[in-house]
């Protein structure tokens, strides 16, 4: 069986590093941790990078409502 590979962007990688380290973690924790002087800008960027992860399907997110 071939798989494809997936293109994985420099941006993502380093989400995905994050995560890695800290096992689940909230779109905050995770801007926080890869922009400590964070702007909601940065935050929108991780949120972003993560939906495209979870498109290519190396992350899934948990949607219950809660942060």
């Amino acid at each position: 069986m071939v798989h494809k590979p997936y293109d994985v962007t420099e941006a993502e990688q380093t989400v995905l590093e994050a995560l890695w380290s800290k096992g689940t973690a909230t779109i905050r924790q995770l801007t926080d941790e890869l922009y400590p002087d964070g702007t909601a800008s940065n935050f929108s960027s991780v949120q972003k990078l993560l939906e495209r992860l979870e498109g290519k399907g190396f992350v899934a997110r948990a949607r219950n409502g809660s942060a």
